[in-house]
């Protein structure tokens, strides 16, 4: 019962014997409202108990009790007296040993107390008498689809909501790109890896079934390469050089924007926002009509195309999102132009001084009628070579930091960004699998913003991996909060859930020890240019191309079979390729010219 997660707000012991959930086992679950999500999630949770629904009163509640016994229905009284002290999405759980009992204000409430219900049994089914009072301390806890380079098959990306769902997250941001079926400008959505329409819904529906809403995200200024690479649209940039940013002084700018953005509504008809993207726009006011329409001013050529994308939106009934770095350093009498109908979504993923940068960012918008939104990142640029998986200690710190920003600011919307790339056109980072840690982190700190995360690599492995403490302490020592991926490698044999997500980063670990020896092997052919002809130079580099050109042919087929479970079979040959690339290239040419991979 100690390993919770998310860890509750207040958890509370009581004596008495344990409560087993069977086939003798009576459900009782109570609606004020009709509310078919919660019938399915109780058949499902405890498919062989008996289940009654009622549809009546104030607030929501589950109360499971043995066949036959008094405690096998509820009294309505305690229950609505129990909702109504409850806040939004919370719930009070209390589990003795004649009945378990749940109440909640509101579907979401009990459906969070549900998931926790489902793991607290020990491995003999025994639940330990228990209250529980919970709640999130975050009203929206999003995670993050960045669908424009690597990324999981639909089938995974579909099924990965209830596993969201599972640990408390009910928001999710979903950067489509040309991943999504464009109906007005077909060209734009990939011939290959796009969602198909049908997929697009079963998506939304299964969002809705656990409680989670979708946030879509339509870059509309920046981050346009897709679109702007294209010589339909290539005449829209600001500059010849800026593939990906648009020229805010077109007419055909805004006509190309908004259609996209009229889609991509359409296709989210229950989701109150739209996210207009508006981050990294570099080349602004660097052609010739932006710099005499806008004096020159940066700052005013962005918030006058932004503002036009607010009303666009805003009068469509979404609340407009927008990154905010395009506005960090804006003079005041500049920003105090920006449309209020708005939420700027401020992403700030290294540094030490976060929860300042965001109180300066936060006022100036808050100051001006506008809200505001977090964005920590469990997986970003990191300026190493290696993204296979996150740069732990960067990604637990930046996670923690806003995690304080959030609690002194009272931030009500919390986004765990995951990037598979700097851009379209760039290089990929890690895969999607790879991320679980840091991500359940953030579900962890956006429910229960002072929980202890000194324990949380405990709960994890034994929630995510099944993994009990002791046993992780025997195979890696004390344990610390950045830990995860030097352990993961450890891990497939030991897995009894998930295991294959452990072979995904103990097959990357093999990789990066792989190819940094093979870097040193040209490290060493310059000692052939400093003593041509020596027999012990050239044999001291073709012992050491030798053993790693060994090690990088062990490890690809067993990338490619790793990613393989995850993604479509030439995404996971782009992924690959990515990695051996450099290595490939050095074959065909310094090792051919030398004459070492002719000696094998």
């Amino acid at each position: 019962m100690n390993q919770l997660l998310p860890q509750p707000q207040r958890l509370r012991r009581k004596t008495g014997k344990p409560f087993r959930i069977g086939k003798d086992s009576v459900l009782e679950l109570v609606t004020e409202r009709q509310e078919p999500r919660l019938e399915r999630h109780c058949r499902r949770a405890f498919p062989e108990a008996q289940l009654s629904c009622i549809v009546g009163g104030s607030g929501y509640s589950l109360c499971i009790g043995a066949s036959g016994s008094e405690d096998g229905s509820e009294s309505q009284a305690p229950r609505q007296e129990a909702a109504a002290s409850s806040r939004e999405q919370g719930y009070r759980l209390e589990a003795a040993e004649e009945r378990i009992h749940i109440v909640a204000p509101d579907a979401a409430g009990l459906y969070y107390g549900l998931q926790t219900l489902l793991q607290l049994p020990d491995s003999q089914g025994n639940i330990d008498p228990v209250v529980i009072e919970d709640w999130p301390d975050t009203r929206l806890r999003a995670m993050n689809y960045d669908l424009r380079q690597n990324f999981s098959k639909p089938e995974l990306l579909i099924r990965y909501l209830a596993d969201f769902a599972r640990y408390k997250i009910n928001a999710l941001l979903i950067e489509y790109e040309d991943k999504f079926p464009f109906r007005k400008y077909p060209e734009l959505t990939h011939p290959l890896h796009a969602l198909s329409e049908e997929q697009l819904q079963e998506l939304q529906s299964r969002a809705h079934e656990h409680f989670i809403e979708i946030i879509p995200l339509q870059q509309s200024f920046g981050h346009l390469e897709y679109a702007l690479r294209r010589d339909r649209w290539r005449h829209l940039r600001e500059t010849e050089a800026s593939i990906g940013e648009i020229c805010p002084s077109r007419p055909e700018s805004y006509e190309l924007v908004t259609d996209l953005l009229e889609e991509m509504m359409e296709a989210h008809p229950d989701s109150p926002y739209i996210h207009l993207g508006c981050d990294e726009v570099y080349s602004l006011c660097e052609c010739e009509e932006c710099r005499e329409a806008f004096g020159g001013i940066r700052e005013r050529a962005f918030i006058a195309f932004l503002n036009r994308l607010i009303e666009f939106a805003a009068t469509r009934g979404k609340t407009p999102i927008f990154w905010h770095d395009m506005l960090d350093k804006c003079p005041p009498g500049e920003l105090a132009a920006l449309d209020p109908r708005s939420v700027a979504m401020i992403w700030i993923y290294n540094g030490r001084e976060i929860e300042s940068q965001v109180a300066a960012m936060a006022d100036k918008f808050r100051a001006l009628g506008i809200g505001v939104m977090g964005a920590p990142a469990v997986r970003s640029f990191e300026g190493v070579e290696h993204q296979n998986y996150p740069l732990l200690a960067n990604r637990t710190d930046n996670l923690l930091q806003w995690n304080r920003a959030a609690e002194t600011l009272d931030i009500g919307c919390m986004v765990a960004t995951n990037w598979t790339a700097t851009f379209s056109l760039g290089y990929p980072y890690g895969i999607f699998e790879t991320t679980w840690y840091p991500m359940l982190l953030h579900a962890e700190l956006s429910w229960n913003r002072k929980v202890d995360t000194g324990t949380y690599i405990a709960r994890f492995l034994e929630r995510f991996h099944g993994i009990p403490a002791d046993r992780a302490r025997v195979l890696q020592g004390n344990l610390r909060l950045e830990d995860y991926y030097e352990l993961a490698r450890k891990l497939p044999d030991e897995a009894r859930v998930n295991p294959d997500v452990a072979e995904l980063i103990a097959v990357m670990h093999d990789y990066e020890a792989a190819t940094d020896r093979s870097r040193a092997a040209h490290k060493y052919a310059y000692r052939l240019e400093l003593y041509p002809g020596d027999e012990a130079e050239r044999h001291n580099l073709l012992d050491i191309y030798r053993r790693n050109r060994r090690g990088r042919e062990e490890v690809r087929p067993r990338m490619t079979e790793a990613l393989e479970r995850y993604q479509p079979a030439d995404m996971a040959a782009h992924y690959v390729s990515s990695r051996f690339y450099l290595h490939d290239y050095l074959e065909r040419t310094l090792y051919r010219e030398l004459g070492l991979n002719t000696e094998l």
